[in-house]
Parts: structure tokens; sequence; C-alpha cells
């Protein structure tokens, strides 16, 4: 058979997994086919690193750094990153810094050469300006520089407000409202719309979150971290039944807000230096960290501690569970990134068989971190072809024998893939769990006591 021959009979399945595609996930995927195209036109008619940050996102790294005040003052500070790879003084990033976590800073660039320069509203006219430079320093992006292929550890930058600077390029930028804290997670910020921004316009997402972990309240390092982790398409909404059940005097939730198209293993890697972070602010020495993730967010959490684990797991973090996680993956994903004409790039590491699930699997699971599987098994399907499953996930993917052998414990609940974050049961379970990985305080115990 000729590779015309081959091509021409190809046609009609890829244009039914093109239309299957388009009934799941409604207009997300045409747009995206639509978008990547536009960016890739838009660059090779004008090349920029604003243009390639949206064509490629899965490419870029994270650089996250220090910053030093030479004077205890709180006006809103802003990173702007340059570069001059394709134009002079190409604004790459622009991100507001969160109030609550501004003597850190977080941009997701190209590799290249960049000089960073923190604004600050010094006039408090609501704007970032041109002559409201505070600090300024340069910085060298290179994978091969990153940990885990995506994070950069950038230059301490030192912030003077009283001596302000000015630069050569234009800017105006509104300051809004920016914090890692979110009263409740019925907030906008979580709408699920976002999920779906966060599978197919990645560097959107980005933009809208400026930042990647968040939280219901301030950060206190005497009550155990919860740090959630959404799977594809989701945001941290989707925890809002587990959460709710939460003894909030003792358990404090954080969310893991990321782009779900992206490569699960730089996500992973995020997440372990996000951990880290967490790890290394208690003063007390009695952080305790717990780590619980839904359907493909448990490829990224599983990723996570394998990266974590490289130099030792940080002995906060006490305890692990998945929520219905496609460990062996999801032939579906395997067929589309063999077929579709654009390629989200997670559906190559969630394929069947892939490159990411084989290495993720050979490794082996930390022995000192207690682990828990939890998996669904009800199918509402009114018809049920192929294997059993939750509705979404195989039951032989969820209970991959690598992760089974690795568990604790194994908990089965008759859910759908969602209904699990829904369920009574499954949510006690859990809850029972979180007591035995942190039990409550004896009477007159003090937080800076240990248990």
């Amino acid at each position: 058979m000729t590779l015309h021959s081959q091509s021409h009979n190809r046609r009609p399945y890829v244009a039914a997994l093109i239309l299957i595609l388009l009934t799941l996930s409604g207009c997300g995927y045409l747009g995206y086919y639509t978008r990547q195209a536009h960016y890739r036109q838009t660059f090779d008619t004008m090349p920029s690193l604003s243009a390639l940050n949206k064509l490629a996102p899965e490419d870029s790294l994270v650089v996250t750094g220090s910053i030093t005040r030479l004077q205890p003052r709180q006006e809103p500070l802003m990173l702007v990153a340059v570069s001059s790879k394709y134009r002079q003084n190409e604004k790459v990033a622009v991100v507001q810094l969160q109030r609550s976590a501004a003597d850190e800073y977080m941009a997701f660039l190209p590799r290249g050469e960049y000089e960073l320069h923190i604004f600050a509203d010094l006039d408090q006219n609501g704007d970032f300006e041109w002559n409201e430079l505070v600090g300024r320093a340069s910085a060298s992006l290179d994978p091969a520089l990153s940990k885990g292929g995506i994070v950069v550890t950038g230059p301490t930058i030192t912030v003077d407000f009283d001596q302000p600077g000015k630069v050569d390029f234009r800017l105006s930028e509104t300051v809004r409202p920016s914090s890692y804290v979110y009263a409740s997670l019925s907030d906008e910020f979580f709408d699920p719309k976002y999920g779906s921004l966060g599978l197919y316009n990645q560097s959107e997402l980005i933009s809208h979150n400026q930042g990647f972990l968040f939280g219901l309240e301030d950060y206190d390092e005497d009550k155990t971290t919860v740090v959630f982790v959404h799977g594809i398409a989701g945001t941290p909404r989707d925890w809002k039944f587990f959460v709710e059940g939460l003894d909030r005097s003792r358990f404090q939730p954080f969310f893991f807000y990321y782009p779900t198209g992206l490569p699960l293993d730089k996500m992973g890697a995020l997440l372990a230096q996000l951990i880290q972070t967490l790890d290394k602010s208690a003063k007390n020495g009695n952080r305790k960290i717990v780590l619980a993730a839904h359907s493909m967010g448990g490829l990224v959490a599983l990723s996570a501690i394998d990266h974590l684990a490289v130099d030792g797991l940080p002995a906060s973090l006490k305890m692990y569970c998945s929520f219905s996680t496609p460990y062996a993956g999801d032939e579906n994903a395997r067929m589309g990134s063999e077929t579709a004409p654009v390629v989200v790039p997670v559906w190559r590491d969630i394929a069947a068989d892939s490159t990411f699930l084989r290495d993720l699997m050979k490794r082996p699971f930390p022995g000192t971190l207690p682990y828990y599987l939890y998996f669904s098994y009800l199918d509402e399907t009114k018809f049920k072809l192929g294997e059993s499953s939750d509705g979404s996930v195989i039951l032989r993917s969820q209970l991959a024998d690598p992760m089974q052998a690795a568990a604790t414990k194994v908990i089965g609940f008759n859910a759908t893939h969602i209904g699990i974050l829904n369920s009574e049961p499954a949510r006690a379970s859990f809850l029972r769990l979180l007591d035995s990985a942190s039990p409550p305080r004896r009477a007159g115990q003090n937080g800076n006591e240990g248990h």
C-alpha cells in the first residue's frame, strides 16, 4: 500500500476522532487547534518570545527567586521579564506578586536571557509605571540548569523603595488584587471554565492565576497542610465537598492549581518545589503535609514524590492519597496522541504505555511514605463496552500492579470517576486517615510541641 493510500484510508478515522474530541470537550479542542495555527503563523511571521510562550508552553521554564527589601514597606509589587532576543525590550511576562508571598517571585518563560525588573506602586495611584523601578537583576534560563526540566533558581533581587529608577520602555499596568488566599472555593477564581482553559490554553491560565499554590486562609505552620491536586480540565473547586468536611482548626487546605495540558513530569517537578518550600517555611519543626490527588492529578503527585525522593523525602510529608488515578494510562489518549492533527502535550503522557508512565512505574515508591489508593467502579453509561470502569477510567488502570503493591491500603467505592469526590463514604474514609496522620493535640499541649 502506498503512503498516499494509507493517508487516504486514515482520514475517516482521524475525522471521527476529532469529532469525538469536540463532542467530549465542547469547543475546547477546536479552539486549541485554531490558536496553535495562529501562534505558529505569528511566530513565523514576526518571531517573539511572547508568541513562543503561547505556541509551545510545554518547553517554557519557571524561574523563581527571592526578594530582599531594604525598607519594610508593603506597596504592591510587579515583576516584568524583558528580553531583546527578537526585538528590543520585549515584555515577555508581567506578573503581579502575591501580597502575602511578596518576598518571592515566579515567572513562566521560554529559555533565554532576561532582565528581571521589579516595580512598585510608589505613588499609590493604582498603576505600575516606568519610573517606579525598585529592583533589577539578570537571569539565564536554561533547561540544563533546571530542576526537573522546569524550575530554575533565579537571582535574589534587592528592592529599594527610597531610590526608584526608570526604564527605557513603555509601561503602565493596573494594580489588581493579588493573593494566594481566597475566602471560598466558590470564588469565581476557581470557576470550572478555568479547567478547560488550563487544558487547552495553558499560558492563559498561568496569566490568570499568577501563581500555582492557593489556600483558603493565611498559612499556619501549626496546622497540618493538606495539598489537594485536581485532575485533567479540573480546578480546586472539584475538592469542595472534601474541604467542607475538614476540621479547619487542625487542617489547612491548599491547592495546586496548574495548567493540566502541560507535560506531567514538569508539573510534578513544580509541585515538588512548592512542597519543599512549605517544608522549609516551618520554624517550629512540626510541619505536617498530606498530599491528596484526583484522577490525572495522581500522576502529577506521584511524579512530585519521585522528584522529592531524589534528595530524600521531606520529613514533613506524612501521607499520600490518590483517588481514581489512571496509573496505567488511557487508551483514548494514546489514540489521540498518535492521530490528532495537533496534540495537547499532556495526551502523550497519559497515553497508555507512554514513556512517562513506563518510567514512573519503574521507580520504587518510597517505603516510608504511607500511601492509600482509592478507586471507583460505578459506570452509569447505558451501553458498556470493553473493560470495567468508573465511567472514565478502567479499573485495570486505576489498579496498576506496581501501585497496588506499593499501597498501604487499597480502598474501593461504588462511585463514578467524578462522583468519588462527592461521596460521603469516601470523604469519611479520607478524614479518618487524616486523623491518623495528625492526631488531635492533647489538652494543654501548645502548637510548638511535638507529637
